[in-house]
């Protein structure tokens, strides 16, 4: 479902953005900053640009919706500039979602992702 354009979200939260599909750096920055939803990181915010570029965005963006799934009050997602259909076919994340899940499902799950992707806010 739709949710507002702006969420708000009470402090203390950590805020990761543009890790555009670097799957390590995000697991890195959660060894040093806290897990979502531990004591060191009671809430994240994934500030848009999740895809793109990334060796693992597929994969990355696959944990972060696991996450939201999982913690809906303790994790949010903001969309960037690169939660787009148009920017992920120039920069890449259309071409790894094919890959990764096939030339048969591939597209209609990319189609799904784009869908996904118009519902996130583009602000916290």
């Amino acid at each position: 479902a739709a949710g507002p354009t702006l969420q708000e979200v009470k402090a203390p939260c950590k805020i990761f953005g543009d890790t555009h599909g670097q799957l390590r750096d995000v697991l890195l920055l959660f060894g040093c900053f806290g897990f979502p939803g531990t004591v060191d990181c009671p809430v994240v915010v994934f500030n848009g640009d999740v895809v793109d570029r990334g060796a693992h965005q597929v994969e990355l963006l696959l944990m972060i919706f696991a996450l939201k799934i999982a913690m809906p009050d303790k994790v949010f997602i903001n969309r960037g500039n690169h939660e787009d259909a148009h920017m992920n076919l120039k920069y890449g994340f259309h071409k790894s979602v094919i890959q990764a899940m096939g030339p048969e499902q591939g597209p209609a799950i990319f189609e799904m992702i784009g869908n996904a992707f118009s519902y996130l806010p583009l602000a916290t």
